[in-house]
């Protein structure tokens, strides 16, 4: 009688995410008014060797589906817009593979770190980002990095920050990815409204191919 698979520990699991962030460098968020375009374009990333994918925790169905990726065994999802500790205990019981926050909360931290989950928690201002800091953060999300001063407030930020894993988090275009890692980020986070974007296709593989990725499939450019 065949054994069952051992699932992996929440240590593993964070393990594997953290090399997962060190390959792609990438976590795409996708927003939207539905579940339907989320799951497709999920689909379309996992099909094209990317795997750091987060959807809006404020759209209607999200938790469900959450466990029903966890329940079938599948590769699961992140999930940002994490505003309070209630919404991050059901996202992470959920079995969410990551955490983005809006804003600095210290139970959100420690729940986090209590659960072996990746998290970029939600600052903006060096108050912000150094308290951050001190309650020992794994990464900052700069969010929202494009609206509070894009490209050089993360480079000012840098300069004052240099050992902090800073992840910026906005609607970006490829390029402006692109500058944020070269400039030193530790990932991007581009945030992808699926009710706006004609063809999210052809937007990701322009990400791909702006940020140098690889083709593992060998489908994404045809």
């Amino acid at each position: 009688m065949p054994t069952k698979p051992t699932e992996p520990t929440s240590k593993e699991i964070y393990k594997q995410t953290i090399e997962l962030i060190g390959r792609e460098k990438i976590f795409f968020l996708f927003t939207g008014g539905s579940i339907k375009p989320l799951i497709e374009a999920s689909e379309y990333l996992w099909e094209n060797g990317f795997n750091l994918i987060g959807i809006d925790f404020r759209i209607a169905g999200v938790k469900d589906l959450l466990k029903s990726l966890k329940k079938q065994g599948q590769k699961n999802l992140g999930v940002f817009s994490i505003s309070t500790r209630k919404e991050a205990r059901i996202a992470i019981n959920a079995g969410a593979l990551f955490i983005f926050t809006t804003h600095l909360d210290r139970g959100i931290i420690r729940r986090c770190k209590k659960e072996d989950l990746f998290h970029a928690i939600g600052a903006i201002t060096p108050t912000e980002i150094f308290n951050a800091y001190d309650l020992d953060a794994k990464a900052v999300s700069i969010y929202p990095s494009g609206q509070m001063g894009g490209l050089s407030w993360f480079m000012f930020l840098r300069e004052i920050f240099p050992k902090l894993k800073f992840v910026p988090t906005d609607k970006m275009s490829s390029y402006e990815a692109s500058q944020y890692l070269k400039a030193g980020a530790y990932a991007v986070a581009p945030i992808i409204d699926l009710d706006k974007v004609k063809e999210p296709k052809e937007l990701i593989r322009e990400f791909s191919v702006t940020l140098g990725r690889d083709d593992p499939s060998g489908r994404l450019y045809k």
